[in-house]
């Protein structure tokens, strides 16, 4: 269990380092990770710096819940606190995994785009273990 959440919390890791690469102005993965409209190249939305790197902050705070409380990294906070926020995590990404019903996630509409497949075979089923790992991190005793 430990090492799958430690794996779990490197991904979280890595993602939040690539969302700071992005706030800074790189390019590198941003035309995959971005949806766009059916038929064009043109992105359904523009995310700025200080959105993309509120991004990575979430992402480093969710690795390090994580981490805590899979008994990783030690626990600076109140452990039911880390407990219903690793719960709060898993839903968040399992809502991530659902989508919108449109453009992202299982169910979306739009599967013909650069984005959509990356989001059929990376994005969503990464945000699947993401939540399904946050799930067992949130029903271990504190």
């Amino acid at each position: 269990m430990m090492l799958w959440l430690s794996f779990c919390g490197f991904i979280l890791l890595l993602l939040g380092g690539i969302h700071v690469y992005w706030a800074f102005g790189g390019k590198w993965g941003a035309s995959a990770a971005l949806p766009t409209k059916a038929g064009s190249q043109q992105t359904l939305f523009v995310p700025g710096a200080a959105g993309t790197s509120i991004v990575a902050c979430l992402l480093f705070c969710a690795a390090m819940l994580l981490l805590m409380q899979g008994r990783l990294l030690p626990v600076f906070l109140g452990a039911a606190f880390i407990q219903w926020c690793c719960w709060a995590c898993a839903a968040a990404f399992m809502l991530r995994t659902i989508g919108d019903f449109s453009y992202v996630g299982l169910f979306r509409k739009v599967r013909i785009t650069r984005f959509a497949k990356f989001d059929l075979y990376l994005f969503t089923p990464l945000c699947l273990l993401l939540s399904a790992a946050f799930f067992a991190a949130a029903t271990l005793e504190p």
